[in-house]
């Protein structure tokens, strides 16, 4: 193996992760179960203590 062909395959592989970590980010903060935490922290400031 060159090293091109390293660089190459450490580009693709950089992107398959990069897209994977991206996916996984998406469908957390789209889950419905996720959803009543994100509206409890989103209320936070406004809430008076």
């Amino acid at each position: 193996m060159d090293l091109a062909t390293f660089f190459y395959s450490a580009k693709v592989w950089s992107l398959i992760g990069m897209v994977a970590t991206f996916s996984l980010i998406v469908l957390y903060a789209m889950w419905p179960a996720s959803k009543n935490s994100f509206d409890e922290a989103a209320n936070l400031p406004l809430r008076e203590d």
